[in-house]
């Protein structure tokens, strides 16, 4: 799997790689409960998966809104299970496949 997201990862940089590894790690090593679990997956299928309900095709704008609600879900999920030490696999992570990266605050 992590070799999957090494070749995204090096396709499409490191910040949106690192968004891409926290939801990986969070998902692996994340105290996530069973529900929080299955729920972040039923909304990853939802969104991916061609139908809607409310369909884009006839209500434009308005039919993003649940897959927004959807993705939302899964960042929010994401950002309160993220702790320091899954962020630091990740920035690890990242620094092996894109080299030592120094931050600038």
């Amino acid at each position: 799997m992590l070799y999957k997201l090494k070749q995204f990862a090096l396709g499409t940089g490191r910040l949106a790689a690192r968004q891409v590894l926290r939801f990986y790690y969070v998902l692996k090593y994340g105290d996530l409960t069973g529900t929080e679990r299955v729920l972040v997956y039923a909304a990853l299928l939802y969104v991916l998966v061609p139908g809607d309900l409310i369909p884009r095709r006839i209500f434009r704008v308005i039919g993003l809104f649940d897959d927004a609600a959807a993705l939302a879900y899964v960042v929010g999920v994401v950002q309160r299970k993220l702790t320091p030490a899954i962020d630091q696999k990740v920035e690890m992570k990242l620094d092996e496949w894109f080299g030592y990266h120094i931050s600038v605050s």
